[in-house]
């Protein structure tokens, strides 16, 4: 007799339920390659976004979004991509994606500042892009998690 399958393991491999079908994964794909498209078009044009009068440091909002939204949307595409064998994003992998977002943040920053007569470089804005970062992690361990428990 063959035992039953698991869905629970003790390592980072954890076994999930079926993962979504490759249309799934590579719409998901392309929102991650068109999200850091725009990511870096915005951090690296010759020219900074228009004042956006909402209120009053409003590019911070778009500073977490930027970092947030793409730092999510990469971890999701490899979650889906590993998930095709049944198994978790790996927490060396989770890891690489953010830490390499969190560098960004800062090399960015330098850039503008030393690179472009246009722009400027300003340790508040690596600030709010760290902090999408975080964001952007925070709601994928929140799907990671859903998705161990089988309520993805």
């Amino acid at each position: 007799m063959t035992p039953a399958p698991t869905t629970r393991a003790t390592t980072s491999h954890q076994t999930l339920r079926p993962a979504p079908g490759r249309t799934v994964r590579v719409a998901a794909a392309a929102a991650a390659l068109v999200g850091l498209a725009v990511h870096l078009w915005g951090l690296y044009r010759d020219h900074g976004p228009p004042s956006v009068p909402w209120f009053p440091q409003a590019d911070k909002l778009e500073h977490l979004v930027g970092f947030g939204l793409p730092c999510f949307l990469v971890l999701l595409a490899l979650h889906l991509h590993v998930a095709r064998r049944g198994q978790l994003l790996s927490g060396r992998a989770v890891a690489l994606v953010v830490g390499l977002f969190v560098l960004h943040a800062g090399v960015s920053e330098v850039v503008q500042g030393e690179l472009y007569t246009t722009r400027s470089g300003d340790p508040a804005d690596a600030l709010a892009d760290v902090v999408g970062t975080a964001l952007g992690l925070a709601a994928y361990l929140l799907l990671r998690r859903r998705a161990a428990h089988g309520r993805a």
